[in-house]
């Protein structure tokens, strides 16, 4: 854990990324919140409540499973993209170099 009172660059990185591994944590319970309800939701329509054709529904159910996986990566990129800004912003770099080999 770094001093609320230490202003060099890396101890801010790392001040950033702590807050925003806490944001992204808050995000993942949210989306998981409300898409859980709403894939329940279309499943008792579909096959509980027999509103909608079985056959019918499944593409029902398929099409809000992919909506809310492109919402979710959305959000991600959104997420990281706002995390690097906030690290180059107080001059750190969002990706250190590494040691690895490089392909």
């Amino acid at each position: 854990m770094t001093d609320p009172t230490d202003y060099s660059t890396e101890a801010q990185v790392r001040r950033i990324s702590a807050d925003f591994a806490r944001r992204r944590a808050r995000m993942f319970l949210a989306f998981a919140c409300v898409e859980g309800p709403v894939l329940l939701g279309a499943i008792v329509v579909v096959y509980v409540l027999k509103l909608v054709d079985p056959q019918f529904g499944l593409w029902i159910i398929l099409a809000v499973a992919l909506l809310s996986g492109l919402c979710l990566s959305a959000l991600i990129i959104g997420h990281a993209k706002a995390e690097q800004q906030a690290i180059r912003d107080v001059g750190g770099t969002p990706f250190p170099p590494s040691s690895g080999p490089t392909f």
